[in-house]
């Protein structure tokens, strides 16, 4: 029995040690797997380093085989031999002995391993790299560079402007991010953008508001970014989210940022100013084209005039430090410069004067505000000293050239908006800046919502105006007429685009409502030409819908995204210009007029500018520029207006012709 009982187990022992030995050898071997996998998964950075120890280490071994077959009369001979066999199997073609082809055979077959997974991972990693380069998501490597966040309409013509911007630069660039394909994005900016010049642009393809796709960019690098408010439900949120996602960001530098962001309501901008405090600049896009429009009705061409100061294809308006100027008055400063044009200080403590007293001192670290085609243009004059004494001793004979009559002031207006979109209210609310008590206000829109906003809101929210509401289509000949526009002093034209006010398929149908509108206007005019006392301010959403326009012979036309972006370009390169801007298309403060000719020379008589600008500063303006109205509807030249032009250039004028000044009324 105890012998019996021993074989079993025994017989146990020995199944117990197999199935001890069987689970070690799965274990390994899913071990093993296990670690391959990793290893295989990690790519080439992982694979080509141990591929490389493998191969050292096989060469190592197998050069010792050979030494010790005698086969190698050194060692540095053994090891070329199995160095050029695990690259070439045909080197061991040659070789003779039983041994020494098993060693060859060996050598070559590991050797062939090892280069078919060099190669298998070399073109996996290069398949992953093309296609991280295909997504987008690759590091970008710039200084000085100009990023762009989020996509829109927009952003074909702030591209347009900053690679004019950038003609002067070395190397410049503009980095997008937007959740969009980068290859994509690349082919619609080569379909829009016709020569980049100097200027790179690459596209990445990322959320704005996550902080890992934000570093892609090198935000610390940046000369500006720009945040464009996306397409959603809450564009706004998204906005301030992206700009808590750069100011919080953990790697950031202790340098400030200088951010350009688009904000839709204007009830956000106090929790957006939290979000971003110093560093961000806020555009209130439907603020600034209601100021634009509502000053434009007033002044027939300002329009053109702003469209140009803000782009950087003409002559826009630069800051700079002159130390010889340092003591002089403003007055002298203005004419120390015969091709640029000084419009006012922005002192010490940055605080913006347009237009001071002609008096006012220069101070140390005070920068003159001036209109020039570019900064290296603004040059002082080398003979000063004898133009500014002749200007001074001619003065007195400019005086007897000036006509006496005073501006006409208009006590009680009667305007109308012809249609309805977001920035309809903020319009009549800018007007109510500039009408006296009595003024009337009319409005045309067949808007279910409109005419729930007009009735519960802005009606109580208008102090000098009257609101009147009118239902009708700006389509309908029928609705326009039962207007008597001939009884209206401003006709504002709006598009119907309240859902979404860029969006190409809803803002192309709002432009060729407009179109139609203009085409019924101007054949109300054509009837009854003489009787017109009218101007009509038309704002449009493709700036390609204007040429159309232009046939209908409307005094302003305000192609919205495209004079927004314009002034985002602008702020993007000199944050201080939104101040300037603040003053410019504000009610309070220095304005541009569009002043007749006759309050400033004689008709038909030769007349330097510099002798305009002494004697607009004699009337408490300045002078910046004319307009020819014998060019009125002529875009090629740039419909008469002329800004900064050479203080030695004389010109006759007209009697219809204009002087653009800065005034305060």
């Amino acid at each position: 029995m105890k012998t019996k009982k021993r074989t079993y187990l025994t017989s146990f022992n020995s199944y117990w040690n197999k199935k001890q030995n069987f689970h070690y050898i799965s274990y390994f071997r899913a071990w093993f797997k296990y670690k391959s996998d990793n290893i295989f998964a990690a790519g080439p950075v992982v694979i080509i380093p141990i591929l490389a120890l493998i191969s050292i280490c096989l060469i190592l071994i197998f050069s010792s085989l050979y030494l010790w077959n005698g086969e190698a009369s050194t060692y540095s001979q053994s090891l070329w031999e199995t160095f050029m066999r695990t690259l070439d199997p045909g080197s061991a073609s040659e070789d003779t002995g039983g041994i020494h082809r098993l060693i060859s055979a060996t050598v070559t077959m590991c050797g062939i391993f090892i280069i078919s997974t060099l190669i298998g991972a070399l073109t996996t990693g290069m398949e992953g790299k093309l296609a991280d380069l295909r997504k987008g998501r690759t590091q970008v490597i710039e200084t000085n560079h100009t990023i762009i966040l989020g996509w829109s309409s927009k952003i074909f013509d702030i591209i347009n402007e900053l690679i004019i911007a950038n003609e002067n630069q070395h190397n410049p660039s503009i980095v997008i991010l937007a959740s969009k394909d980068r290859i994509e994005m690349q082919e619609i900016i080569s379909q829009k953008i016709d020569e980049n010049k100097n200027t790179k642009i690459i596209c990445r393809n990322g959320d704005p508001m996550s902080i890992h796709d934000l570093n892609i960019l090198s935000p610390n690098n940046a000369r500006s970014i720009i945040i464009l408010a996306p397409f959603n439900e809450n564009p706004d949120v998204s906005v301030i989210k992206t700009i808590l996602a750069i100011t919080n960001n953990p790697q950031r530098t202790k340098q400030k940022f200088h951010i350009v962001a688009e904000i839709k309501e204007r009830n956000n901008i106090e929790v957006a100013r939290i979000a971003g405090t110093d560093e961000v600049i806020f555009v209130h896009a439907d603020e600034i084209i209601a100021r634009i429009i509502a000053q434009s009705g007033r002044q027939s061409g300002l329009s053109i005039i702003l469209s140009m100061l803000l782009s950087f294809k003409y002559d826009e308006i630069y800051f700079k430090y002159e130390p010889l100027l340092i003591g002089k008055t403003f007055h002298d400063a203005l004419f120390l410069y015969h091709t640029s044009t000084v419009i006012g200080l922005m002192f010490a403590d940055e605080t913006i004067k347009i237009c001071p007293s002609p008096d006012t001192i220069i101070h140390e670290n005070d920068q003159i505000i001036v209109i020039a085609e570019d900064d290296d243009a603004i040059i002082l004059s080398s003979n000063i000293s004898s133009n500014y004494l002749s200007i001074s001793a001619l003065f007195e004979t400019d005086i007897s050239l000036i006509n006496s009559n005073s501006i006409k002031q208009t006590n009680i207006e009667k305007n109308i908006i012809l249609g309805w979109n977001s920035k309809a209210s903020l319009i009549a609310k800018q007007l109510d800046n500039y009408v006296s008590e009595g003024s009337e206000l009319h409005i045309l829109t067949n808007i279910d919502k409109a005419t729930k906003i007009i009735t519960e809101q802005l009606v109580n929210e208008l102090k000098k105006q009257k609101l009147y509401l009118h239902s009708g289509d700006i389509t309908s000949r029928i609705d326009l007429e039962k207007l008597n526009l001939y009884n209206y002093h401003d006709v504002i034209l709006l598009a119907n685009n309240e859902q979404n006010q860029f969006e190409n398929s809803s803002s192309e149908t709002a432009d060729a409502e407009c179109l139609i509108c203009l085409l019924h206007l101007r054949n109300i005019i054509d009837k009854n030409p003489r009787q017109k006392t009218f101007s009509i301010v038309t704002e449009m959403f493709d700036i390609r819908n204007r040429e159309l326009a232009e046939i209908t012979r409307a005094d302003d036309f305000i192609v919205s995204p495209n004079i927004l972006s314009k002034y985002i370009a602008q702020i993007s390169e000199n944050k201080y210009l939104t101040k300037v801007f603040d003053i410019l298309l504000t009610a309070e403060g220095v304005e541009i007029y569009l002043r007749p000719v006759t309050l400033f020379t004689k008709l038909g008589i030769p007349i330097l500018f510099s002798r305009i600008i002494e004697i607009s500063i004699k009337q408490q303006t300045l002078a910046i520029g004319y307009r020819q109205m014998k060019y009125a509807q002529d875009p090629n030249k740039f419909y008469g207006i002329v800004l900064n032009p050479d203080k030695d250039l004389s010109i006759i004028f007209r009697h219809d012709d204009k002087i653009i000044v800065l005034a305060e009324e």
